[in-house]
This record gives structure tokens, sequence and C-alpha cells, in this order.
């Protein structure tokens, strides 16, 4: 119970507690009707913020304070923040990089979990919470809010991807760090940064790998309702908005 490993029963049990979990938030969500979904979204933003709060804030602890690794800078903990602006504000960048941030890259952590403690400790249930409050806000917005992307939220990820590239690389290389999977070290658990080459030489690769899943997640919308992208036009679900 101490230690987590990879691909286990402890790891599959997440798992379906992550599907079940998001499920029944969006079966729940769709049976609500204007302000009542609008409330429902509002509370798990609120949820969403504490989740935030507990897995970023613990780590900033004096006591518990790492500089490899306390500071909120990966990729997925940017986006645990983002969650309840898009839900709370509806704010159109915030849902783009929730969704192509949160279910492109974030996902990663279900399947090479960059973790070493197991449920008996407090950093399994801040990993998972986090992750699972980030791929299941992308999906929940998708399922049971109706969002829809569209060319400009693609840019709008790519810019951010980066920009994030830019600001973190350079702060990686002067502090010795691995933010972002993009410093000079490799992740504690075996990852697919493992397979990628030697750093610097990874780092291309790893933003070209970000971009090819980000536009394979935009391709489907492009194919299924073109006329989406030209118009700007998305479908609404009940209570929510594009």
């Amino acid at each position: 119970m101490d230690t987590f490993r990879a691909f286990s029963l402890t790891h599959a049990a997440v798992v379906v507690c992550f599907a079940a979990t998001v499920t029944a938030l969006v079966a729940a969500r769709r049976r609500l009707h204007s302000a009542a979904a609008r409330r429902f979204d509002v509370t798990l933003a609120w949820v969403t913020l504490a989740i935030f709060l507990f897995t970023n804030g613990r780590p900033l602890m004096p006591d518990g304070f790492r500089l490899d690794w306390s500071l909120p800078l990966h990729v997925c903990d940017l986006v645990t923040l983002f969650v309840p602006l898009a839900l709370r504000f509806d704010w159109r960048p915030m849902r783009a990089l929730v969704y192509f941030w949160g279910i492109g890259l974030c996902t990663q952590g279900f399947i090479t979990p960059d973790l070493q403690d197991g449920p008996a400790k407090v950093g399994f249930w801040s990993f998972w919470l986090a992750h699972v409050a980030v791929v299941g806000a992308a999906l929940y917005d998708v399922a049971a809010r109706g969002y829809r992307p569209n060319w400009r939220d693609y840019r709008t990820a790519l810019v951010a991807s980066f920009l994030y590239v830019a600001v973190i690389l350079p702060l990686d290389v002067v502090l010795h760090v691995n933010y972002g999977y993009i410093g000079p070290s490799t992740p504690g658990q075996p990852s697919l940064v493992d397979v990628l080459g030697p750093w610097p030489w990874r780092v291309p690769i790893i933003l070209a790998l970000a971009i090819a899943v980000m536009t394979l997640l935009m391709l489907p919308w492009w194919i299924m309702r073109p006329s989406a992208f030209t118009s700007g036009a998305s479908a609404v679900a009940r209570g929510g908005t594009t």
C-alpha cells in the first residue's frame, strides 16, 4: 500500500473509478436544465479549485518543498487551474486548453504514471485527484456541456504549447529540473520520454508529438462537421454553452 506500480490492480482500480465517476457526472448533468445545470458546473468548478489548492499547496509547504517537483509548473498542474475557469466562466481559451492539453497530454499520466506513492500516502491521492480532475473535466465539457473545438481553439492550444516550452525549458536548464518533462533528466518511472533519445534532442520530438496528438484531437470534429468550423457554430448541450 506504500508503493504504486504501473499496470497493477491498484492502477486498474483507479482507471475504473475514473471512468465510473466521469460517466456518472455526465449522466447527472444531462438530466439537468438551464439554471440547475449551471449550478452543477459551478459546483464542479469549486471542487476542482479545491483539488488544485490541495495538490499544489501541500508540496509548497516548507517541510515538503523540493525545487525539482513542488512548483506547479507541469502541464497538468496548470490545467487543473484552467478547469475552474472553463467551468465557471465558460472562458473559451481555457476550454480549449482543458480539451487539447487535458486529453492530448495529461492522459499520459494514466498510461505511465510518474508516481511511486501507494494509497497509504498522500502523494498517491494528490496525483490521481489532479489527473482525474483534468482529464475528467475535458471529457465532461465535451460530453455534457457540448464543447466542440474549432480551428481557433486549436491555434490557441498550439500557441500556448510553444509559449510553455519557451518559458519552461530555460527554467529547467537554469534550475536543473524537469518540469514539463522537457528538462535534462527523465521521469522517475518508465515513460515515453525514455525512448525519445537524449536531451536536448528529445525536446523537439516531444513538442512534435504533442502537436500531432492535438491535431488528431481536432480532426474528428472537422471531418464530422466541417461547416461548424466555417460558420463557428457548434452544438449546445442543454443548459450549457459551446
